[in-house]
């Protein structure tokens, strides 16, 4: 009898747990959940920011306010070609060292073009990339539709900034930006030529909702470099003097130095490869809008009370937080919007950077 009594109380609790969990699947809890910043943040580049959670989103997923992964551009969508308004290359260049320049013997020591014919560099294949930029020439290059930015370079002078711009409409559905570094190739005791280029690249579009000016900065266009001197990876960057660099506090840093050695110091601190070579942006259409993107927080599977997230670059960034909660009953969001200021975590004082 005891046996018996036994078996039904277990009998039914198993029943009151199988009745228990049917009912979760008819609760639902609108979402309500706020994010802030932790206290502990420094808020310089590179260094993690976090954020604390409360509340309780089923789901939550982070934008980082940077390009690619804005809020406000959450809904892209293309456009005919027609309602693209313009399309301008703004670029500010330094000619930070060097003896190059349009009046001197030697000519130029950066030109910069641009073209919506080029599919590309394959990136690889190492030796075909090199063999085939080391071919071009500039009658080549104008036939197969390539043109040429109106940057004259002027010769060095440090700490001066100089604008141009460029309509650039006619590459709406495929552009591609190049710039094509030329220091000299055996100036011992001479600099090599420096610049520090930013930029940008403004669209306008007539959009549901009236007219919209998409900017893209000159920094996340561009990508891929293609150097001369066969002892370099062919696609060899960011390593500091005698490299075309992204790293810096510069869109593009083309760094110098000197080749083999500089004479202020006392250090053996030559520069020994040949420092030609391109770097290129990913040729792409500017008609077309990608939906930016957020990275995922939580969801049904985890849980999640803080989120760190590390900006790379200083700058203003308007980071959002959006938490959802729903099943078959309902289904509700709020938003989270805070703006975070970042700073520069090292000065930097060198003329290469």
């Amino acid at each position: 009898m005891v046996r018996r009594l036994s078996t039904y109380i277990a009998a039914a609790a198993v029943a009151w747990i199988s009745f228990a969990a049917c009912e979760q699947t008819d609760i639902y809890s609108p979402v309500h959940y706020n994010v802030t910043l932790n206290a502990s943040n420094t808020y310089y580049a590179g260094d993690p920011v976090v954020f604390d959670i409360t509340g309780n989103p089923d789901n939550l997923i982070f934008y980082s306010g940077e390009a690619g992964h804005e809020y406000r551009f959450r809904d892209y969508y293309d456009v005919p070609v027609e309602d693209v308004v313009s399309m301008t290359l703004e670029l500010d260049i330094q000619h930070r060292a060097g003896n190059h320049g349009v009046n001197t013997a030697n000519g130029p020591g950066l030109e910069i073009w641009y073209t919506d014919k080029f599919n590309g560099i394959d990136g690889n294949d190492a030796a075909g990339d090199r063999a085939m930029v080391m071919s071009w020439t500039e009658e080549q290059m104008i036939a197969e539709g390539w043109k040429k930015f109106p940057y004259e370079d002027p010769g060095r002078e440090q700490n001066v900034f100089l604008k141009y711009s460029e309509d650039v409409l006619s590459c709406v559905t495929n552009f591609c930006l190049a710039f094509h570094w030329m220091p000299d190739l055996e100036a011992e005791n001479t600099p090599i030529d420096t610049y520090w280029v930013n930029g940008k690249l403004d669209v306008v579009i007539n959009g549901m909702d009236g007219q919209e000016t998409l900017s893209y900065d000159l920094k996340n266009l561009m990508g891929t470099t293609v150097m001369y001197d066969e002892t370099l990876s062919t696609y060899y960057m960011n390593d500091g003097n005698g490299s075309i660099r992204l790293d810096t506090n510069q869109d593009i840093t083309f760094a110098g130095g000197y080749y083999l050695d500089n004479p202020s110091t006392e250090e053996v601190d030559g520069i020994k490869h040949r420092c030609e070579g391109w770097i290129f942006s990913s040729p792409r259409p500017f008609n077309s809008r990608n939906p930016d993107t957020a990275v995922t927080v939580k969801n049904l599977q985890n849980s999640a009370d803080t989120y760190s997230y590390t900006y790379a670059n200083p700058g203003t960034y308007h980071a959002t937080f959006v938490g959802t909660n729903s099943n078959y009953l309902d289904a509700s969001e709020e938003v989270r919007h805070i703006q975070i200021t970042v700073l520069d975590k090292v000065e930097v004082s060198s003329s290469e950077e």
